[in-house]
Formats: structure tokens, C-alpha cells, sequence
């Protein structure tokens, strides 16, 4: 009698999540299928909380948000204009042409009546001078917007992951609740029995309760991933549903040495530093050729109405630099360098901090994903069966069933974290710790507190 009204749980006990791919440290997670509705639509889970459209993947998502995503399209714009500035810089002015007339009356003549054409030419090669360093901030914007699009990329990558991650989290949360459930049914029968005492069956309703609340946060985690998926691509209206993929697809292992040169091999934010360097330099020159005067040419043709002759004037005019020799812009011009030159030091600096910790967090995700993969996993897996083979016989009770199951659930759902961490770290880690086109990576977030 004691057996009936709970051993038929763990025919509905799954195992959720397993171990042994073809490399140890490396967990598979199974995840939950797609149960198919009598019309062959995907079925959506209670509440809404599955949008029945077809599931989607990361490819994607990766490509629409190269098409939408607003941060991607300032970067192109950002292009365009330095490209302009560069058509611009390398133009010569444009000619004047005017009238001229002078002793008009005299004699009672027109006087002088002609024209002229005026022209300033640039000397000591500023034109190409100035083209250079509009080239070279052409580049830098070109830098930046590979930047931002790694960004972006590695922000929907996570973003993606962590969503897989909740959807894995609803199914087992929701297992957890439907065994409380029927653990506290059952157990309100023993009570009825007198097998059990009435706070055996208190102790059931509030493990029930406890799971029930976990399932209803892991639901409102699940909305807030979708939300924030449809974000990283630059949709707000986009409608999230049921994703395709695994969280373990892709993983790689790497030494310290791989995760740096990772980074710092042409990272484009230092790529962008460098090219400021190179810009600096060339607007020192730039800087120091404006000294050098131009000229200022006119040629004007006229008749003299007075002696009934034709004329030419040719003048030329020049600058002398007496006073103004650019001081202030030659030496705001080298500071400015020396700026750039340490900016590049200290981000390559910076990188290598950043790399160091987004190597911490990636290590020691993967050290702890190996332990459960190896001993955590397997153990709870033979102590469930033990569990269920000794109630079977009647040789455990039912509360060392219950704490059974929630330590096989909850250890799980621990696991479920840990590779999340992983996953994390590896995106963050391959987008060269630039994710975060809209919100940022969370190396170092504590994720426990998601459970």
C-alpha cells in the first residue's frame, strides 16, 4: 500500500541532463524536444510562454542583426561621413572670377571697364598632407565599426545562450513543481493512512510551494531573456519563441596563451589606437606645412576707354609668417600624439588585465563543469537510482525520497548554471571581450543567485 501512491513518480523522472561526449569535461545537455500539436505546430508552453512561431537559430539571429541593428547602421553612417571629409580634404579652392571697373566719367567714358580671375594655390603639399590624415581617420572609423559589430555579435551570441539556458531551466523547474505536487498528494494519503504524520505531510506542501516558486521564476527569467535577445539584435518588436541549439555546441579548450593572443591578435580597438597614432604623426606634418604661405594669384584683363587701349594686370600676393608661425597648432598637434602614443600602451595594458580575468572566470567555469560532468552528475544520477531501488523495496522512507529527487533536480539546475558560466566566458573570449553592443557581457556576475 505505502508503495502505490509514489512510486509511479519516478516513471515520469527524465534524465534531463547527461554526461559523456566525447571529451570528459565536456557535458551533454539533452535538450527537451519539441512536442508537435495535432496540426503539426510547435505547442506552446503554459502561460504564453513560447511563441508557436518555428524555432529559431543563432545564424539567424547573427544575421538579422546585421541588417537592424542600429548600432551597426551610426558606424556605417560614422564611414561615410570620414570618407567625405576625405573626398573633401585633397580639393583645391574654387576659382573667383569678378568685374572691375574704375574712372567711370572720366572724360566723359566708361573709364576702365574689364574683369579679372583670382586663384589661391596651395603650396608645400597640404592638399596631400591633409587627404592623408583624412585617410587615416577613414581607417580608424573602419576600426571602430569592426568594433562595434563584434560587439554586437558576441551580445547576441550570449544573449542567445542565456535564453537556451532559461528554456532548460523552465522544463526542469517545472518537473521539479510536478513532483511536488504529487509528493504532497501522496503524501496527504499516507496521512490519511496514519502511515505518516501530519508534519511529514507540512514538509511535503512546503517543498511543493518552494518548487512551484522556482518554476514561476524561472518563467519570468525566460521572458526577460527573450526580451533582452530581441534587444542585442536591435528589434524591439521582435517576437522570441522556442530557440534551437546547444549551450555545450562549439566549447572550446584553451591555454592562457591561446586566450591572449585571442585578444590582442588585431583586436580592433587596438587596431583603432594604433591608426590614432598613425593620424597624430601625420597631422604633426600637416601642422607644420601650414607655415609654408600660399599664394594668392590674379589675373584681370580691362579696356581703357580714355586712350582706347586694352590692359592686363597680374597680381601676386603671399603671407608673411612674421607673427603667426602655427605655433599653438604644431604643439597641440604633438601633444596630441604623445597622447595616442601611450593610449595605444595603456589599452594593450588594459587588454591583457581583461584577458587575465576573462581567463579566471573561463577557467574556473570549466573546471567546475568538468567536476560535475565526472563525479557530481554520476553520483547523483546512481544515488536516484538507489534511492528508487530501496523504495522500491520498501527499505527508504519517503522523505529521504523527496530530498532525493530535489538534490537530483537541483543539482542539475546547478549544472545548468555552471555551463551557462562557461559559454559565457568562451563568447566573451572568442569576441575578443567585446560583447556588449547594448548591454555588456557579466564576466564576474554571480549567476547563483538565479537559481
Amino acid at each position: 500500500m505505502r508503495l502505490c501512491p509514489l512510486i509511479l513518480l519516478f516513471c515520469a523522472l527524465p534524465a534531463t541532463i547527461e554526461a559523456g561526449e566525447s571529451e570528459g569535461w565536456r557535458p551533454r545537455v539533452v535538450m527537451p524536444p519539441v512536442r508537435k500539436a495535432a496540426h503539426g505546430q510547435v505547442k506552446a508552453l503554459p502561460d504564453g510562454m513560447v511563441d508557436p512561431a518555428r524555432p529559431r537559430t543563432l545564424s539567424e539571429f547573427l544575421a538579422l542583426a546585421e541588417s537592424r541593428h542600429p548600432m551597426l547602421r551610426i558606424n556605417s553612417a560614422r564611414i561615410n561621413e570620414a570618407r567625405g571629409d576625405h573626398r573633401q580634404a585633397g580639393l583645391w579652392p574654387n576659382p573667383v572670377v569678378g568685374y572691375r571697373g574704375e574712372e567711370m566719367g572720366n572724360q566723359g567714358t566708361p573709364g576702365m571697364q574689364g574683369g579679372f580671375i583670382r586663384q589661391k594655390i596651395i603650396t608645400g603639399q597640404k592638399l596631400k598632407l591633409a587627404s592623408s590624415v583624412a585617410a587615416a581617420r577613414v581607417r580608424e572609423r573602419e576600426h571602430l565599426a569592426t568594433m562595434a559589430r563584434e560587439q554586437v555579435v558576441g551580445d547576441v551570441r550570449v544573449r542567445f545562450y542565456d535564453t537556451l539556458v532559461a528554456q532548460q531551466r523552465v522544463e526542469l523547474t517545472s518537473q521539479l513543481s510536478k513532483l511536488g505536487r504529487e509528493l504532497a498528494r501522496a503524501t496527504a494519503m499516507l496521512v490519511q493512512a496514519k502511515q505518516v504524520s501530519r508534519n511529514g505531510l507540512y514538509q511535503a506542501e512546503i517543498a511543493s510551494e518552494q518548487a512551484a516558486a522556482l518554476r514561476e521564476n524561472s518563467e519570468n527569467e525566460l521572458k526577460e531573456a527573450r526580451r533582452l535577445l530581441a534587444l542585442s539584435v536591435g528589434v524591439t518588436e521582435l517576437k522570441v519563441g522556442l530557440l534551437e541549439g546547444k549551450v555545450t555546441s562549439h566549447l572550446t579548450d584553451m591555454t592562457w596563451e591561446e586566450c591572449r593572443s585571442r585578444v590582442l591578435a588585431d583586436h580592433p580597438g587596438l587596431a583603432a589606437a594604433r591608426t590614432r597614432l598613425t593620424l597624430s604623426n601625420r597631422e604633426i606634418a600637416r601642422q607644420k606645412r601650414l607655415v609654408v604661405p600660399d599664394l594668392d594669384v590674379r589675373v584681370g584683363m580691362a579696356h581703357m576707354y580714355t586712350s582706347d587701349s586694352d590692359v592686363t594686370s597680374v597680381m601676386v600676393g603671399v603671407p608673411l609668417p612674421i607673427f603667426d608661425r602655427n605655433q599653438g597648432g604644431i604643439s597641440r598637434s604633438e601633444a596630441g600624439a604623445v597622447r595616442a602614443r601611450f593610449e595605444v600602451e595603456r589599452m594593450e595594458v588594459e587588454l591583457e588585465q581583461r584577458a587575465a580575468s576573462a581567463y579566471r572566470e573561463y577557467s574556473n567555469a570549466r573546471h567546475q563543469a568538468r567536476r560535475y560532468s565526472k563525479k557530481i552528475l554520476p553520483r547523483a544520477r546512481k544515488s536516484i537510482e538507489s534511492v528508487k531501488e530501496g523504495y522500491r523495496e520498501g527499505q527508504v522512507r519517503y522523505l529521504e525520497l523527496l530530498l532525493a529527487q530535489q538534490k537530483f533536480v537541483e543539482v542539475n539546475l546547478d549544472y545548468l548554471s555552471t555551463i551557462r558560466k562557461l559559454r559565457e566566458s568562451v563568447t566573451v573570449i572568442e569576441s575578443r571581450l567585446l560583447s556588449g553592443g547594448l548591454h555588456g557581457h557579466r564576466i564576474g556576475r554571480n549567476t547563483s543567485s538565479r537559481r
